[in-house]
């Protein structure tokens, strides 16, 4: 009787510890592609990312998506500007033209850019995952992962 109450007990815990478990884990989302379910936050980060980048470059610019993560309160964006008229990207003769890279972290209902480069010449996101350790090592991309 004592076995079978001790049984029952260790199964309860067992089971709770896995709810636990799931409750927590974190869902990682794919946003390369818009759809109704990401758009709202979707275009709220590649706004201010856009703004962001105007008062640099004083250019209309859109993005060709090539990595967008979100997971835990944070996203993760690389991609390549590409101007709105259709125009080459004006860059500095030291600039790499044309990728940027961001790291976004939601507080509220609003998005903000936590780390963001353009056109870098460096890998300027070495340790990022060191420095945000509550970023989701999911959300990165392989050429981030490899860098740390």
């Amino acid at each position: 009787m004592i076995m079978k109450k001790i049984r029952i007990i260790l199964s309860l815990i067992a089971f709770m510890f896995f709810m636990n478990v799931a409750v927590n884990a974190q869902m990682i989302y794919d946003i390369k592609v818009k759809n109704p379910a990401n758009e709202k936050d979707r275009t709220m980060m590649l706004d201010i990312l856009r703004a962001n980048l105007y008062q640099n470059y004083k250019q209309e610019l859109i993005f060709e998506v090539n990595h967008f993560k979100v997971g835990g309160g944070y996203a993760w964006f690389t991609g390549n500007a590409v101007r709105k008229d259709g125009k080459q990207v004006r860059v500095r003769e030291y600039d790499d033209c044309c990728h940027v890279e961001a790291l976004f972290t939601k507080r509220g209902d609003k998005w903000y850019i936590e780390a963001s480069s353009a056109f870098s010449t460096d890998v300027w996101f070495v340790g990022l995952t060191s420095k945000y350790p509550k970023a989701p090592r999911g959300i990165f991309d392989e050429t981030v992962l490899m860098a740390q």
